[in-house]
This record gives structure tokens, sequence and C-alpha cells, in this order.
């Protein structure tokens, strides 16, 4: 079983619905902003996007490895 409390868990979640919002709001603000500059209206607001995603998904993979990890380390620490 798991040895956190269910608030420490919580908060990781919190972590990680923040990080993929903000990534995805960065990425479309970088992009909108790139458009005005250059003028490309909306061929970089879309890239921005694209990209945003695409690090939000990568992030969100990469966090979700580690909470699985740690999940099975505390299960094999109470098992010994």
């Amino acid at each position: 079983m798991n040895q956190r409390p269910w608030w420490v868990t919580g908060v990781q979640l919190l972590g990680l619905g923040w990080y993929i919002a903000i990534a995805i709001v960065a990425g479309t603000l970088v992009g909108l902003l790139l458009d005005n500059w250059a003028g490309t209206s909306p061929i970089l607001l879309l890239l921005g996007l694209l990209l945003g995603v695409v690090f939000a998904f990568y992030g969100t993979y990469r966090m979700a490895v580690l909470f699985m990890t740690s999940q099975e380390d505390s299960g094999d620490r109470k098992e010994q």
C-alpha cells in the first residue's frame, strides 16, 4: 500500500494539470506574438500551439513515469 497521505498525491496531480495548461498556453502565446511580429498569421500560432501540446504530452509522460516508479518503490519497501 501507499505510505504517502492522499493530499500529497493530489498536489502532484494538481501540479501535472498546471504543467499541461502552462505548456499549451505558453506555446500559443509565443506563436501569437511571433505571428504579430512576422505578419504570418496564423501559421506560427498553430505551430506554437502544436509545440505546446507536444511538450505537454511529453512532460505528462515523464511525470507519470516518475509517479508510477515512486508508487512501485514505496510498495517494494513495505514488503521488505
